[in-house]
This record gives C-alpha cells, structure tokens and sequence, in this order.
C-alpha cells in the first residue's frame, strides 16, 4: 500500500479522539485556573477584611487601656476600694460624677465604644455608661454604697475576676444579669476588662468595655464583595455550648453585630451547626482554613479562622458565601462554542487529510535526492529539517548531524595537516639552521671586518664611497640579525623554570618597551584580575615572547592607539592577552602568520622569525598561542595560556 492512503487511513482514524481529549483538557485546565484564581481572590479578599477588623479591634483595645490610665477614673481608686469593703468614701459621688462625666464626653467624642463599666473589686458597678448616657446609682446595697447595676453575688465570676493579670487586657463573658442586649440574646462580642492597681499592688477594680459591633458592621456591610458574595461570621468557642457557633453577622439574615443589643424579643439566635446538618461546622473546625461545598451542590463556602481575642481560646470563622456556578458559568457558552467548532474541525480534517498525505510523502523523495547529491559530493547543500512526522524528522535530523560531523571532521584534519606541516617546517628550519648557521657568520664577520678596514683607508673627502661602504656594513648587520634569530630559533634550549609573580615581572617587560611605544606614540595599558597571581615558567624565554607580541603590536598601531595586556589566572592556568587597534591581518595571510621567515612588515622591521620562535617557546612550556582578527576587526588579540605547574611540552598540538 502506497504512503498517502497509509496516512489518509491513519488521520481519519484518530481525528476524532485527539480533538475531543483536547475540547475536554482545555475547558477543564481553563476553569480548574479560573477556580483557582477565584479562590485566591477570596482568600485575599478575607485576609484584608480580617486585617481591617484586627486594626479596629487594637483601636478599642488602646482606648481601653486610655481609660484606665486616665486622671479621671485613676481619682477613684481609694473610692473603689472602700466600695469593695462596704464603706462609702466621702469623694464616691464626686469621683462618680467626673468619671460619668469624662465617659459620657468620650463615648460621644469616639462613636462605637458602647457600654463602659467601672467595677470595684468585688465585682460591683460603680460607674456606667452607654452610648454618651451615665446611668444612675439607684440599686442599693447592705453596705452604705448605691451601685449602678443590683449588687453582684457571683463567686465564680468574682473569682475569676481575680485571676485577670495586671496592665494587661483580658476577655470574658460578664454574668447574664449584666449583658447589654435584648431578652433572648447573646452578646455580639465579649467583654474587655483591665485590672485597676491602687498604691502597694492591690487590686482596686475593673474597667469593662463593651463595643457592640456597629464599627465592625460597618466595615463588613461597606467592603467591596467579590462575585456576588455573602459575608458571614461565626463564633467559636469550644467550651461554651452557648456561644459555639453562634453567627454574629450574616449578609443573608441581615444579622449583624449591633443586632443582640437592638434585636426584637421574638429573635433568636442562629448557629452554624444548621448549615448542611452541621456538616459545614465540622469541616470548618477541622480544617481551620479552606472550601466548603454546600450537598446541594449550590454554594460554596471559603471560611478562615480569626484570633480576635489575645490570649483566648475563643475565635472567628470569617466566612464568604459563593453560588458554585460562579466559576462554571463563564464556561458554558465556551462549552458549547467548543463542541461546535469540534465537529466543525472533524469534517475539515477529514477533508484536508486526503490532500495533506500528498504532502507528506514528498520529505522523503526530497531526502532520497538530497542523499544522492550529497555523494556525489555536494556538501555545501543543509539539509532541510520540515517533515511533518517526527520519524521522518528524526531521519533528517539524523542525515543533518552525520553530514555536519563529517564536515568538522574535515575540517579538523585539515588543521592537523596544517599543524604537522607547520611543525616540519620548524624541524626543517631547525635542522638548516644548525647546519648552516655557524658558515654564515664566519664570512659576515670577515665582511664586517672589511668594511672597517676600507673606512680607515678611504679618504674623507670621498663621501659617496664612506655611503657605500655603511649600505654595505648595514646591509652585513641585517644578516647577521638574520642569522642570529635563525640560530636562537634552532637551538631549543629547555626552559629554565622558575616561579614568578605575574603582574612584577609584567610590569618590568612593559616599562623596557614604554619607549618603543612612546616613540611610536602608542599607549600599553596593563590590567590585572588577581594581583598576587603566580606561575612557574622561564621568565627571559616567556618574557621574549611577550617583548615579541608587544613589538608586533606597537607596528601594528597607529598614532594615538592603545595596547591592552590583560593577565588573569584560573586554578589551572596563566592567561596573558595582548589587543591592539590596528587594521588587523588579512584573510589571506591568517593561515600564514607562524610560517618561519613569515613577515607582513617592511624589510628593515622584521625578519619573520618571531611567532615562530614565540610559538616553539611557548609548546615547549606545554602551553598554546594564538592570534586572530578581533571580531570587529579593530586590531589584532593575542591570548597565551600556560599550565601554571611545570608541564610537559605540547609538540604539535
């Protein structure tokens, strides 16, 4: 069976099950996200409404310690402790009227602190005030003493009265005969009490605070919900049967704070423990944080646990009410829109199956062919990697790497060709030298001998035959240069290894040339990344390569240039950099550069013999050396690297 029906079977066939897994995983990733983005969102939501909360409530609290701090209520003190014996002080009534007086004022000055109490020691109201009113002293006692609320017989209250801790503010439910609300009601909230200290640590009496709510109703009832939410908080308080799931705010009950103060005697309280059969209280209190979804499917409920109460076992589930189809809804039309647009895709890629097996037969032709080029050796021709089918993408991927390898192949080898021919040439300059070197120089000498000879016995006046005779010795000195370079470049000696600090021994081979440069007028800039780097080599032999690339640089520069040596050390090795700003060196003598009797300059600057010698010294110290155009062609970068340990020589590498 040929390819193209192969592949119009085989897309026909598994069309249908691709396009429906990827409608089901991009809805359902989509509004898994679109859940999860809603759930932070509430989260967020909570935790700002719960530090909104917390922030009013340590406002109350600081407004309670001001009051038992104050003049007013600190005058009473003596007066609160006759109270608790059952004797009337003489200053009771005054104290009472400032104190009435200094409560009222601040009741009206600061809205929201509801009823203020000043009990004395035995658990008796003294003083009290409610929304800016001072109530009377018309309940009398035994003892010589009216007090405000009936007189107190509550051992269990009064002792637990006494366990309250100084200069700290502590929270508790006052005995039902005290409560500020309706008939049939609980307390909102519970009350703060600060202990009152007289002189020598007694305990002189109680300020009770009770805000019934109105600020909290406010900040919940104005806060912007999300998504057509409902608010609702709960109180939990695992040893009290009364309060353990009381609601103390609801958006969907208009329950609120205030509501036990203001509420009708036919009102009851609520409990979460009737949310789903107490199904939603149990999780909640498990769980302290997280989602609840409601058995009916319809709601979903995100509740977080709150610490309103330092120091007490008593907490807030603050909880925002959601419908469940809140996060599906958004989704329904796109539900539907993809099921159309699915079969909408099937019968389209049925119908372009046919026309696109056509198109996928044809990689393989274009590789077939490509292979048949590529032996009959073109090899500059990529090969394309665009097949459809990953087998067949793998094919090309494969047949693109082998013909890339053997390439880098090739040219690999060709470098070591060019690396071994580069070394004969060496070996042969070698041998020459050391045959030749010692014949050359007898001869010179005699010449320059000579010429000084002819000087002595020429006249002065003949001044064309002085010139001839100084081209002459000139001309004699320059092959002695010549042969002098051959013959250091022949002898090979080993190096003599020393360890050497680096930026010493750099410095006092760049201030030997610095008047080289300064006659040039080039500037050699020397940096250094370690200051206190080392190595062990031979300075003069090392030291002369350097000399080398550094005269070869300052001929390369032009007036005003500048020429960077960077030294820097690795744990392995020494690098040494030497950049100029020259014209560079051309494409066509790149490859050339380490030839011996190699020169780009003029006849009297150079003798070709210095990178090639510099190369010899530098594998002989198991090193490399290289020098290419900058990648700008700016100039010319030079880079040494040397094994910072005496190493064995890099013969041809």
């Amino acid at each position: 069976m040929r390819l193209p029906v192969n592949i119009f079977l085989w897309t026909f066939g598994a069309t249908l099950l691709p396009v429906l897994a990827l409608v089901w995983g991009v809805t359902s990733y989509s509004e898994h996200r679109f859940q999860s983005e809603v759930t932070r969102e509430v989260n967020d939501y909570i935790e700002a409404l719960t530090g909104e909360i917390n922030n009013r409530l340590l406002y109350e609290r600081e407004v309670l310690k001001g009051i038992a701090h104050s003049q007013a209520i600190q005058t009473m003190l003596n007066a609160l402790v006759a109270s608790a014996q059952g004797i009337r002080h003489p200053d009771l009534t005054s104290d009472r009227i400032r104190a009435n007086s200094f409560l009222a004022g601040l009741q009206r000055t600061v809205p929201g602190l509801g009823s203020i109490r000043i009990l004395d020691a035995a658990g008796n109201t003294v003083v009290k005030t409610t929304l800016g009113r001072a109530a009377p002293p018309i309940f009398e006692s035994l003892s010589q003493v009216n007090y405000v609320e009936e007189e107190l017989e509550n051992p269990k209250f009064l002792n637990q009265l006494r366990q309250l801790p100084f200069d700290e503010i502590s929270f508790l439910m006052l005995p039902s005969s005290l409560w500020d609300v309706a008939p049939n009601q609980y307390p909102s909230m519970l009350y703060g009490v600060y202990p009152l200290r007289s002189l020598g640590d007694m305990r002189a009496g109680y300020v009770v605070l009770n805000t019934f709510g109105e600020y909290l109703d406010q900040i919940l009832a104005l806060s912007p919900k999300p998504r057509n939410s409902e608010i609702m908080v709960i109180e939990h308080d695992p040893g009290n049967e009364q309060r353990d799931g009381l609601t103390l705010y609801d958006d969907k009950t208009d329950r609120k704070f205030i509501t036990p103060m203001e509420a009708h005697p036919g009102t009851q309280p609520t409990y979460a423990q009737s949310i789903d059969d107490g199904k939603f209280w149990e999780a909640a209190v498990a769980q302290s944080n997280g989602v609840y979804l409601s058995k009916d499917g319809e709601s979903r409920i995100y509740f977080q646990e709150y610490h309103p109460y330092p120091r007490s076992l008593v907490s807030w589930f603050i909880t925002l009410r959601q419908p469940s189809n809140v996060t599906s809804a958004p989704f329904e039309d796109i539900h539907q829109s993809l099921w159309g647009f699915t079969l909408l895709a099937l019968a389209l890629s049925l119908l372009l199956a046919g026309l696109g097996a056509r198109y996928f037969s044809r990689p393989i032709i274009r590789l077939g062919q490509t292979l048949k080029q590529f032996a009959d050796g073109n090899r500059d021709e990529i090969i394309p990697v665009d097949a459809n089918t990953t087998e067949l993408r793998q094919l090309q991927q494969s047949f693109r790497y082998l013909t890339e390898h053997l390439n880098d192949e090739a040219s690999r080898r060709a470098a070591a060709e060019r690396q071994m021919l580069q070394q004969a040439k060496l070996a042969s300059i070698g041998e020459m030298a050391a045959g030749i070197g010692h014949e050359i120089n007898n001869p010179l000498n005699n010449i320059l001998t000579l010429t000084r000879l002819l000087e002595r016995q020429t006249e002065p006046d003949h001044q064309h035959l002085r010139a001839d005779i100084n081209d002459l010795r000139a001309e004699a000195q320059r092959v002695g240069h010549i042969v002098r370079g051959v013959m250091n470049f022949a002898r090979q000696l080993p190096p003599d290894h020393q360890e050497t600090r680096i930026d010493a021994w750099l410095t006092e081979l760049i201030d030997r040339l610095h008047p080289e440069a300064i006659e040039n007028d080039v500037f050699i800039n020397l940096s250094f990344a370690q200051a206190d780097c080392t190595a062990s080599f031979d300075p003069n032999q090392i030291g002369q390569v350097v000399i080398n690339l550094l005269r070869n640089a300052i001929h390369a520069s032009t007036a005003n240039g500048t020429i960077s040596v960077e030294a820097y050390c690795d744990p392995e090795q020494l690098h040494i950099v030497v950049q100029d700003e020259g014209s560079g060196i051309d494409t066509d003598a790149i490859d050339k550069i380490f030839d011996p009797f190699f020169t780009t300059k003029s006849v009297d600057r150079g003798t070709g013999l210095g990178l090639s010698i510099s190369l010899g010294i530098i594998q002989y110290h198991g090193g490399t050396l290289s020098v290419a155009n900058r990648s700008d062609r700016s100039g010319v970068i030079a880079h040494i690297t040397l094994p910072r340990q005496k190493s064995a020589p890099r013969i041809g590498g």
